[in-house]
């Protein structure tokens, strides 16, 4: 059977039968040879079976990028199982959407977690639990660092059986069961559910196919791997909950042998150190993981190891990734490498890598079998290079669906007159006339102004970030007195001494490059940006809420401290409620 018709799983399996003693995973400072750790998947699938879990059967993990997360994906996929891989804070929000609307009576879960989520857990169906721990997978001294956390009797939810992972995994030792069910090619077969970042609404839930991870693998072996392979080192810190760290960060490195160190615990304030200790090729890290390179006066040549260095999901501006490319030029590593994607499209489908001077583009199509347009948001005909509008997407990749949610696939989708179905991104974005793709930013990240004029906040970022002195920023819309007008919120450089003259020159800047209605109306002083809980990305929803602190300019430029009322500020902000759980 051809490897791209077989369950992922499989396909791996195939790609890695002559590279038994190569490091597959590092974790906690233990090393995983990819014998040893499909052996792991096998065992991990004999106990699944054995507790009567079955093709197309939903289990859902609560987990982190822990290597027991990544052995749990792959033996329910041996299976022809789904992993449901959810967020902890979804998880406290919503259980019921995670446990019961998916039939899954089966959660798999961190020690960690459990205490904060035992009552969101006890309104469930849940039959069975399964405890897992950091402690799993490492070596002697992680282990003596960081203790297993066992659930106490009073603590257990009365009606359901627990188990810690050394007992699930006794239970596949002393199975006779035989773990290896051949993927039945059936039209594009459920292989996980990882849910979008909630950023704009309630998270969904993506249905990802085996045939999607198999299409990504044959695109990554038209492009030689991207330039991976076998024994590269790759460091992991996006989890495998989010579609991005799953497919690029655990799979594809998989796909060519690399050696995968798994860091779980989220801190781009740690990104140089971590860098330095494991030394990878190859790196996945968000926005914020490089911005924290800045600034620090980092020794030369420092990173010279770091070839790969990957990110997305946000948009760069010019001038920070220019900020960016001088940092790594100066630490020693290669630009930085933007890919661009949804977790609906199978997760990346452009990437900028192929540009030899480039900076903050979108990039060229992955594949000749991904196709994109640019239509008008309004007439849904294509737009002319250099134009912007919506950009739609086609992908041998795309997820099956939302899951039980046929109303959004019907938003997000569009079938041609050929079967093909369109993906409808809501990102605006341009394309020049070498195919070079430009996304500017969401469609939401937009209004009407009062003249009935489109207002980008995406154009007011460009300019702010191109002011000499400015580090980050962020433009968000407030609606005062019935009215939307864009805010700036400013990070500075730290070199920067008059911090009112700087917000001075961004006033006078926009002044002259924008309409008057679309020019900022406040500013506001920032040391940094927040994470979202949800996300793990900037949490520019937050900034909606804030009402102090913010700098106008009156008639005469003469700076105020202002606090705005706006309609935003008088929204309860649920998600503020929510206590960040950590490690």
């Amino acid at each position: 059977m051809n490897n791209y018709h077989k369950s992922i799983v499989h396909n791996l399996k195939e790609r890695n039968k002559n590279r038994e003693n190569q490091i597959a995973f590092e974790s906690f400072g233990q090393k995983m040879s990819y014998k040893t750790f499909f052996e792991a998947v096998d065992n991990y699938a004999r106990a699944y079976s054995e507790m009567g879990i079955k093709d197309k059967d939903i289990v859902t993990l609560c987990l982190a990028g822990t290597l027991d997360t990544v052995i749990n994906f792959f033996a329910l996929n041996e299976i022809g199982a789904i992993a449901n891989i959810v967020n902890p804070i979804y998880m406290k929000l919503n259980p019921k959407k995670y446990i019961n609307d998916t039939n899954s009576k089966l959660l798999v879960i961190m020690d960690r977690f459990y205490p904060s989520l035992k009552d969101s857990i006890a309104q469930t169906n849940v039959e069975k639990i399964v405890v897992s721990s950091l402690t799993e997978y490492s070596s002697f001294l992680h282990k003596m660092i960081i203790k297993r956390k066992n659930i106490k009797k009073d603590d257990k939810i009365p009606g359901v059986e627990y188990l810690s992972l050394p007992e699930f995994i006794k239970i596949g030792e002393n199975s006779r069961l035989s773990e290896d069910i051949e993927y039945q090619n059936e039209a594009s077969k459920p292989a996980t559910i990882v849910y979008t970042s909630g950023s704009t609404g309630d998270p969904k839930g993506v249905v990802l196919s085996n045939d999607g991870f198999n299409n990504m693998v044959k695109i990554y072996d038209s492009k030689n791997g991207l330039g991976s392979n076998e024994g590269d080192r790759n460091l992991v810190l996006i989890p495998p909950m989010y579609g991005t760290g799953l497919v690029h960060s655990i799979i594809m490195p998989m796909a060519f042998g690399c050696n995968s160190i798994l860091q779980p615990i989220y801190n781009p304030e740690k990104f140089y150190g971590d860098l330095r200790k494991y030394e990878p090729k190859i790196v996945v890290g968000s926005k914020t993981h490089y911005i924290s390179l800045l600034d620090k006066k980092n020794k030369a040549n420092s990173l010279d190891f770091l070839q790969m260095p990957f990110t997305g999901g946000e948009p760069i501006t010019v001038s920070l990734a220019n900020d960016i490319n001088d940092e790594l030029n100066h630490l020693g590593s290669e630009k930085l490498i933007l890919g661009y994607g949804m977790s609906e499209l199978g997760t990346m489908v452009m990437f900028n890598m192929d540009i030899k001077d480039r900076t903050n583009e979108s990039g060229i199509l992955l594949s000749d079998d991904i196709k994109a347009k640019i239509v008008d948001p309004i007439t849904n005909t294509e737009v002319s290079e250099n134009e912007r509008g919506i950009l739609k997407i086609y992908t041998p990749c795309h997820m099956n669906g939302y899951y039980n949610n046929s109303k959004a696939d019907d938003e997000f989708f569009e079938i041609d007159e050929d079967g093909k179905k369109w993906a409808n991104t809501e990102d605006i974005a341009k394309v020049d006339e070498n195919g070079v793709y430009h996304v500017l930013g969401r469609r939401t990240d937009s209004f009407v102004d009062k003249n009935s004029e489109m207002v980008y906040l995406f154009d007011i970022e460009n300019l702010t970030e191109k002011t000499p002195g400015v580090r980050q920023s962020e433009v968000v819309a407030l609606t005062i007195d019935g009215e939307k007008v864009p805010v700036v919120h400013i990070v500075p450089q730290e070199k920067v001494k008059n911090k009112i003259e700087l917000l001075n020159n961004i006033k006078n800047i926009c002044a002259e490059e924008l309409p008057l209605n679309h020019q900022p109306f406040a500013y506001k002083l920032r040391d940094g940006f927040e994470t979202s809980i949800i996300s793990g990305k900037r949490d520019y929803q937050a900034l909606k809420y804030e009402t102090d602190g913010y700098i106008i300019f009156d008639k005469n430029n003469k700076a105020q401290i202002v606090n705005l009322d706006t309609e935003e500020s008088k929204v309860n902000n649920e998600l503020a409620k929510v206590k960040k759980l950590k490690l």
